[in-house]
């Protein structure tokens, strides 16, 4: 019950507010939107106005401004060179479809012509025989209508035997039937050949109007081909001339403390001079060179004889293998279709060091400089041994002063002094306070220590 009256009460109390703000509207003068359901008995004439949509009024505006339209950036001449190549060579491919297209139409229509051609001909034929035939048939009834004797009486006299029988016999009916059909057959033919003619005429025409335009695109696209070739050549130079410059590059460079010996230097300064030369197979200089070819020319020009083919040069320089980590230049780096399998080598290029080599790649390109992958390796080989990094330090000089730091300070300290200079001093009459005082000694064991701390320091940091 008390759930119940708590209810009605909190009803009662909302009927309460909606009556107070209703008399408050109404008291402050502000309209209530009238009811949208039309009087009774009243007759809608109208659809009600919906009101004024709101319209846009252009961009929308955004916080930190309005919305930018985007920029172009300018193109390079290579660039805008290749759009317009590009447009010359969909244009030209679409031509060219329509072109296929009307040359297969104007040649079913040759056909349809010849095929034409040889049925009226055939008919013609057979309408030549009809009448033939008609003639033979004809002249036959006349001959035996003027042996008839005369139908018009004896009034006419003689003159009725020039007058031929009107009646004609089942043998002429039929040949002129044969010549009626024949006509009418060669009068279809004629005119199927006819529509031939004037059909091939217009594929010819519509043909050679289209390979007109596509011969006259063809030489634009061709132009334009050439020019692009030129500029693309033209990048393909500076890119070439950017990426074989060598700067100020050395075949003497280090790895792991060595450097190529001379004639392995003279090798690599030999191939990169070959640079721009066509790859040509079987060929080992002057002009032209394969792969193995070079670097036969390249070591020959050193001095150094090596064997002609990649996988044997590979084998004569097989006690020479070198970690791909550990290359310098003028090494051998060979690549084989089995990584395992030497026999199967069939490239050869000469490293130039940080990942460069130069060679002599195919047919159609040039001796040049490349990159080379390490991973991508799988044989090195020197031909000539490598000789110790000038800037490094002799490893015999670095052996010798760590036995002297560590022997020297115990034969000073051991052979402690006080004993060969003491025998005179204990000869002399004072003897006890010199020994047991005398520090003269012990200059002499720290003075040299500075001097060998100077040489033997750097010491450890090669013998790590």
């Amino acid at each position: 019950m008390s759930k119940r009256r708590s209810g009605q009460a909190r009803r009662q109390s909302q009927v309460a507010v909606g009556s107070a703000v209703l008399s408050a509207l109404i008291a402050g003068g502000i309209a209530v939107p009238a009811s949208a359901d039309p009087p009774i008995g009243s007759k809608i004439t109208s659809i009600p106005d919906a009101g004024l949509r709101p319209q846009p009024d252009g961009l929308p505006t955004l916080p930190f401004g309005s919305l930018s339209m985007p920029r172009t950036q300018p193109l390079t001449a290579q660039a805008a060179l290749l759009a317009q190549y590009s447009a010359a060579e969909l244009e030209l491919s679409v031509l060219g479809a329509r072109r296929s297209e009307l040359y297969q139409a104007y040649t079913n229509s040759v056909v349809a012509k010849a095929m034409a051609d040889y049925a009226w001909r055939a008919t013609a034929d057979t309408l030549r025989v009809a009448k033939e035939a008609a003639e033979a048939a004809a002249v036959a009834e006349y001959q035996a209508a003027v042996k008839a004797p005369p139908r018009l009486g004896d009034s006419l006299g003689e003159l009725g035997q020039l007058i031929p029988r009107t009646e004609s016999t089942p043998e002429t009916e039929a040949v002129l039937n044969d010549l009626a059909t024949a006509q009418q057959a060669e009068r279809q033919a004629y005119t199927v050949l006819t529509a031939a003619i004037t059909a091939e005429q217009q594929a010819s025409t519509a043909y050679s109007a289209v390979e007109k335009e596509f011969k006259r695109k063809e030489v634009a696209f061709l132009e334009l081909k050439r020019r692009l070739a030129e500029l693309q050549s033209e990048a393909d130079r500076l890119r070439e001339i950017q990426e074989q410059n060598l700067g100020n590059y050395s075949p003497g460079k280090s790895n792991a403390g060595l450097v190529a010996a001379a004639k392995a230097q003279k090798a690599v300064l030999f191939a990169l001079s070959q640079r721009g030369k066509p790859y040509r197979w079987g060929d080992e200089g002057p002009n032209t060179y394969d792969c193995s070819g070079l670097m036969l020319a390249s070591y020959k020009a050193a001095g150094i004889t090596l064997n002609r083919v990649a996988k044997d040069q590979y084998y004569g320089t097989r006690h020479k293998t070198v970690s791909k980590y550990a290359l310098l230049p003028g090494d051998l780096v060979f690549f084989a279709t089995d990584p395992n399998d030497w026999r199967t080598i069939h490239h050869v290029g000469m490293y130039l060091g940080d990942g460069w080599m130069v060679h002599s790649p195919r047919t159609g390109d040039v001796v040049r400089r490349a990159s080379v992958s390490l991973g991508s390796i799988d044989f090195a080989t020197r031909v000539v041994d490598a000789v110790p990094a000038p800037n490094q330090p002799n490893p015999t000089h670095g052996t010798t002063p760590s036995p002297t730091k560590t022997t020297s300070p115990s034969p000073t300290t051991g052979t402690s002094p006080s004993s060969s200079p003491s025998a005179p001093a204990s000869t002399s009459p004072s003897p006890s306070p010199k020994p047991a005082e005398s520090p003269s000694p012990k200059p002499p064991a720290e003075s040299p220590k500075p001097a060998e701390s100077s040489s033997p320091d750097p010491d450890p940091v090669p013998a790590a």
